[in-house]
């Protein structure tokens, strides 16, 4: 891993990085609504839970540092990054925050940076999350460098200082957020709710007109509609019966809420958000397709199919940024086996299974469930006896028959037979 000198990033041209040059800029798309990430995160309830669930289920997984010896590998708890990722990744995150800062950036900005900060002996120190929203890649004489804003002053930092975890890339460097794709369902969701929320507050169901036998000035219009609005409008009013006099006609414009079926397309839109976002309809209590039966089964492959590729993802790009050409051994890996567990009887029989193959010791199992070994006895690996080659149970099988089907042995070379076939073996009388 090379390092650029750190005086080669001031020849990068300096300029503010402006909000709308690194978030989705405008996403208002209906009824003049524009929806930023954050406010998308905070006030759409299927983005936050989509986002959140995510977070959550990449959070509670470990994340070591291994090393590589001749005899397999072994945790390297006393590298410094494995203390980082483990105990304090900076001063102000516990190890679940910052991985949540990474699936949060990722989803709603596309790019999650986390700044490494080297110490006086060249071991990282810390694990400095960027602010996506004023950071982005930018390519300068065919290199790519980290430009941010850190206390209102522009920073460039080289692409090998920063950890750079983009979620979906169509150029294979800047990344895509899924709410970028999702922009207008999102605005959909916010316009609809503004559309209740004026249906309720109208008071009427419907839409409508009020059709006058003779033609009224511009300030007549404006005093008859003030006072319909006055004595039929708001909720408080809702179902009201109207009085119509001196010929006032009421003409229907538009269909009731339930015949829009509203409640319906809001649903179908949560849907479509949650598609997006990779997030199964289960974890947003969603139980209309699911059963008890097989809500396992999608949460193993939600940890599968999701999870274990972003996994993935950070664990290629810490490999090969976070070490030296010293520490090639050395590697990050996420322990997914706690979250693939399951229930108990699962459990048992999986663990059943590997005992039996003899892949798990009894230590190996009281370790995945939190619990002490208890000696070498433990580390014992047990195979049944019912499992073994087709030759030998081939052998086998003759042997019970008797010698059946035995094929006919090769003679015997000389020297080989048994004492007392050869006249002259040297048994003689004395």
């Amino acid at each position: 891993m090379k390092i650029r000198s750190i005086f080669d990033r001031f020849k990068v041209e300096k300029r503010t990085a402006t909000t709308e040059e690194t978030t989705f800029g405008s996403m208002g798309l209906l009824a003049n609504e524009t929806i930023t990430p954050k406010e998308a995160f905070g006030n759409i309830g299927v983005v936050f839970a989509c986002v959140e669930r995510r977070a959550n289920a990449l959070a509670k997984l470990p994340v070591h540092v291994f090393k590589k010896t001749n005899e397999g590998r072994v945790r390297d708890s006393k590298h410094r990054l494995d203390y980082l990722l483990t105990r304090r990744p900076n001063k102000y995150q516990t190890p679940s925050a910052f991985k949540k800062y990474i699936v949060v950036s990722q989803l709603l900005w596309g790019n999650a940076y986390v700044k490494m900060v080297y110490g006086k002996n060249g071991a990282i120190e810390e694990l400095i999350p960027l602010d996506p929203s004023v950071t982005k890649l930018i390519k300068k004489n065919g290199e790519y460098w980290i430009q941010t804003n850190e206390d209102n002053k522009n920073v460039v930092y080289a692409e090998e200082e920063v950890i750079h975890l983009p979620y979906i890339s169509i150029d294979g460097k800047e990344g895509k957020a899924p709410l970028t794709v999702a922009r207008e369902s999102a605005t959909n969701i916010r316009a609809k709710q503004e559309f209740e929320s004026n249906f309720y507050k109208n008071g009427t169901l419907v839409k409508g007109a009020l059709k006058v036998p003779s033609q009224l000035s511009k300030e007549a219009k404006k005093k008859v509609k003030e006072e319909w609005r006055e004595l039929y409008g708001g909720t408080q009013n809702t179902g009201d019966i109207a009085v119509l006099d001196a010929g006032i006609e009421w003409q229907n414009i538009s269909l009731p809420l339930k015949d829009a079926e509203y409640v319906l397309s809001k649903k179908l839109s949560s849907t479509e958000i949650a598609n997006i976002f990779n997030v199964p309809s289960f974890l947003l209590n969603d139980m209309e397709r699911s059963t008890f039966n097989n809500i396992e089964h999608q949460n193993m492959r939600f940890i599968l199919d999701v999870i274990q590729s972003d996994c993935i993802a950070i664990e290629e790009e810490i490999n090969y940024k976070a070490f030296t050409e010293r520490e090639s051994n050395s590697y990050v890996k996420f322990i997914l086996t706690s979250s693939l567990r399951g229930d108990s009887a699962s459990r048992v029989s999986f663990y059943k299974e590997m005992i039996g193959m003899g892949i798990f010791s009894i230590n190996d199992v009281r370790e995945l469930e939190d619990r002490n070994s208890i000696g070498e006895l433990g580390d014992k690996h047990y195979f049944s006896l019912n499992y073994t080659t087709l030759d030998t149970l081939e052998g086998h099988q003759r042997i019970k028959k008797g010698g059946e089907n035995d094929e006919p042995r090769e003679p015997k070379s000389s020297g080989e037979g048994a004492k007392g076939d050869d006249p002259d073996d040297g048994s003689k009388e004395q």
